[in-house]
């Protein structure tokens, strides 16, 4: 059986509260796959990856000293920011586009999935977790995504961000204020998703679930149109409220 590698971890040993997680950072499909049938071109979309924010979560964590965990591989081969029972951890369809090596997924397949990526990925966040712990450090979970500005037959997006939570918490309620104070910047609460109406992802299970303080990011993509750029911008912005 190949060795994969579902996860990549930024400051393994860190002792800041902070832990950062990026599940939506690549569009690598594992070897073995045919790219799910997906062409370069699609795999180079929203449906695939969060453009710019796996830059972004690094060099949020290099700048900060905290722990980021970001993960390897496509949402598409299997959606990190799930829970395991979700019918959105694996897709058929995506955005207009098919899927077709998620096509008639057996339950073994599923299982695999689920077994090589996406609970090592948890697991070695929990394991985190407890170490900050047992040191008497109360860790707090924050999430990097990205938003296309408008789906298929949907209505244009016009933040620049979003700040998810499922519950209000003082962590999340402080990087929104402090986001909606700078000038040409439009940000809002729970957009342009509610996570208060899906209750998931790895803010939701890692922090919201266990009690810890939490908050999810969504920024729109044409902010990395130029990728080193927005993720400069954004890591300024966000690590001076951090």
């Amino acid at each position: 059986m190949p060795e994969f590698n579902p996860y990549k971890i930024i400051n393994p040993n860190s002792q800041n509260p902070l832990i950062l997680t990026c599940e939506h950072a690549a569009a690598t499909i594992p070897n073995g796959y045919n790219n799910l049938g997906l062409s370069d071109n699609e795999l180079d979309t929203h449906i695939a990856r969060d453009k710019g924010c796996g830059v972004l979560t690094e060099m949020l964590a290099q700048t900060l000293g905290c722990t980021a965990f970001i993960a390897n591989y496509s949402r598409l081969f299997i959606d990190y920011n799930r829970r395991e029972n979700e019918a959105s951890l694996i897709l058929s369809e995506s955005d207009g586009v098919t899927v077709k090596g998620n096509q008639n997924l057996s339950s073994d397949e599923r299982e695999f999935r689920l077994a090589h990526f996406h609970r090592p990925y948890y697991a070695a966040i929990f394991a985190k977790i407890r170490d900050l712990q047992a040191r008497n450090i109360t860790p707090t979970i924050f999430s990097v995504h990205g938003f296309t500005p408008q789906l298929k037959g949907g209505s244009f997006r016009p933040w620049n961000a979003g700040i998810l939570f499922v519950k209000e918490n003082p962590f999340a309620v402080h990087l929104l204020s402090e986001l909606q104070k700078i000038d040409n910047l439009k940000i809002d609460a729970n957009v342009p998703y509610d996570m208060r109406q899906y209750n998931t992802g790895a803010a939701a299970i890692c922090g919201e679930d266990i009690g810890l303080q939490n908050a999810v990011i969504e920024i729109r993509d044409t902010e990395f149109d130029d990728i080193q750029t927005g993720a400069e911008k954004w890591c300024n912005i966000l690590s001076r409220i951090l």
